[in-house]
């Protein structure tokens, strides 16, 4: 089996950190697509679950741009070159098959469904559901898993021939005040210790970690340790599979069995029907189409105050959590509006992060669309 190729300059480690923020940031529209299609007063625990998962993404993006930032790089969404692979992409469209991790396979924008909650589960699985990471093929880049990704870059953090001591630097960092309203605590990076603990929690909230860590006493579902939330401290990946089987696990279970405890209810019925139909695929017209045009100039002005907040403005972080809600509504006001030519469906938002070069004219577009209307 082909081994990914280690990285080895500090170069291709800022860039993989670059693309870290971007494979935090890239299940979030997943994750939020399924949230805000459910019914208003709806399977709330369900609710509660992904909203959960969804706050603690966004602290592991902080976590990624803390330590981009302790080594003097500027979180940045333009295309990056990492081992010889140019033009990489951090902010993603969809559906998104990663070219940088293979094992995730193509990630979709789907309503609250059996399908839905699979591919969360395949997402936070250490394996991407797979037996044995030699069933998973080889991307461009070589990584099978998020584990394998967030393995090379420990490996890196950790040698000092390609992160020296002299690299670490406490600037522009988010601290543990300004994560805002999520679960979880950001760590400030000031040297190659607090490095490596900001990506152990990514990968241990995740549940990237090999197989081989599975049955340590850490990652019993019910630790004691809480989340701010109220949240018992277990995996992303666990919280997924009781939403998967219908039931919650029981104290001592480890996260790689079958929830044995309560019945968790969750009524797929209780959904809006959206569809996602790509910017590229059949256009919405009238005010259908100028909505779903508002809601991308409003996700990327969001996707620009996370920016902002991981390159020396920290401030802007609760700021961006409070767009996160404002988004909802717009969100929840598509997934409520028929589509014309398929009045079977609603419409989904396409969470597409639009160039700031494009977005005058895409707001002169979508005032134009209103006024077909008139």
């Amino acid at each position: 089996m082909t081994q990914p190729t280690p990285i080895s300059t500090l170069t291709d480690l800022k860039a993989a950190l670059q693309l870290a923020i971007g494979v935090e940031l890239s299940t979030i529209p997943v994750y939020l697509t399924a949230l805000y299609s459910i019914e208003e007063g709806r399977n709330t625990d369900a609710a509660q679950t992904i909203r959960s998962v969804v706050m603690e993404e966004m602290l592991h993006m902080t976590l990624a741009a803390n330590v981009l930032n302790a080594l003097s790089e500027v979180p940045s969404v333009e295309p990056v070159t990492f081992q010889g692979h140019e033009g990489l992409v951090p902010v993603p469209g969809y559906p998104l098959d990663s070219p940088l991790i293979s094992g995730i396979g193509t990630l979709r924008l789907l309503p609250f469904s059996p399908q839905a909650v699979d591919g969360f589960v395949r997402i936070e699985h250490p394996l991407h559901g797979a037996a044995d990471v030699a069933e998973i093929a080889a991307g461009a880049c070589g990584y099978r898993t998020i584990g394998e990704f967030y393995g090379a870059i420990t490996l890196a953090l950790k040698d000092p021939a390609i992160c020296p001591d002299s690299a670490f630097q406490h600037r522009n960092q988010v601290p543990d005040t300004q994560y805002y309203g999520g679960a979880g605590h950001v760590v400030e990076v000031r040297d190659r210790a607090s490095a490596l603990q900001a990506v152990r929690t990514i990968v241990d909230e995740g549940e990237g970690l090999p197989p081989e860590h599975l049955e340590h006493e850490a990652k019993k579902v019910t630790t004691e340790d809480r989340l701010r939330s109220g949240w018992q401290m277990y995996s992303h990946y666990a919280r997924f599979r009781e939403l998967q089987t219908g039931r919650r696990f029981r104290t001592g279970q480890l996260a790689n069995e079958d929830p044995e405890g309560a019945l968790l209810l969750v009524d797929y019925g209780a959904v809006h029907p959206a569809l996602y139909v790509p910017r590229n695929g059949d256009r919405a017209d009238g005010p259908e189409g100028a909505a779903l045009i508002e809601f991308d100039l409003a996700y990327s002005g969001l996707v620009d105050g996370l920016y902002r907040a991981f390159s020396g403005e920290p401030q802007a972080l609760p700021r961006a959590v409070h767009a996160m809600h404002e988004l909802r509504s717009r969100a929840v006001a598509l997934m409520r509006t028929r589509i014309p030519a398929d009045p079977a469906h609603t419409l989904c938002p396409r969470f597409s992060y639009l160039p700031l070069g494009d977005r005058e004219k895409q707001a002169r577009q979508a005032v134009e669309l209103r006024e077909q209307s008139r």
